[in-house]
């Protein structure tokens, strides 16, 4: 079964689901486990992986699998309110600028669930996605000595995180 870069919290080690050729094995502790509902999505969602990695599929590239963690970085560009009105204009307390790069921490969505989730969540800050910069899996270690480990342990239990670097404008000043 493929790596997966940071265990999901509601994984069990006492039930396995590996993946060799064509077959999938489902191994338990004698007596058989009771899951909690999030455990038993998990384990769901591993058998399917292993199910489709056995027939042949790449889940990830068909869009069925959730991942762990995703990093996006993109390129936004302020909405531009009608001369005048004050009703639209973005979140007054951030920086001026019309230009910022986005950084994003989702976890466990669909690739395509994560782009909707970010460019989504950018826009209604008053903000239009130009550019996907970057989208990748992610763990602990792609952060670990930087100034961005903070924001992806809060998307460990916030589930998204967003991190606004506001290119602040300078023309007149």
């Amino acid at each position: 079964m493929a790596d997966q870069p940071e265990p999901s919290p509601h994984h069990r080690a006492d039930v396995e689901v590996s993946q060799d050729g064509d077959k999938v094995t489902l191994k338990a502790p004698d007596g058989g486990v009771t899951l909690n509902s999030e455990e038993a999505q998990e384990l769901a969602s591993r058998i399917f992986e292993a199910a489709m990695l056995a027939g042949g599929e790449d889940p990830v590239e068909s869009d069925r699998v959730r991942i762990p963690m995703q990093y996006l970085r993109l390129a936004a560009e302020r909405f531009s309110a009608p001369e005048g009105d004050t009703q639209t204009a973005p979140n007054s307390d951030e920086p001026e600028g019309h230009n910022a790069e986005v950084h994003c921490w989702i976890k466990d969505q669909t690739q395509s669930n994560a782009i909707h989730i970010a460019i989504g969540s950018i826009t209604e800050e008053g903000w239009f996605v130009q550019e996907i910069i970057e989208h990748e899996n992610v763990s602990r270690t792609n952060f670990a000595d930087t100034d961005y480990l903070e924001y992806f342990e809060q998307a460990l239990t916030q589930a998204e995180v967003f991190l606004f670097e506001i290119d602040e404008d300078t023309e007149g000043k």
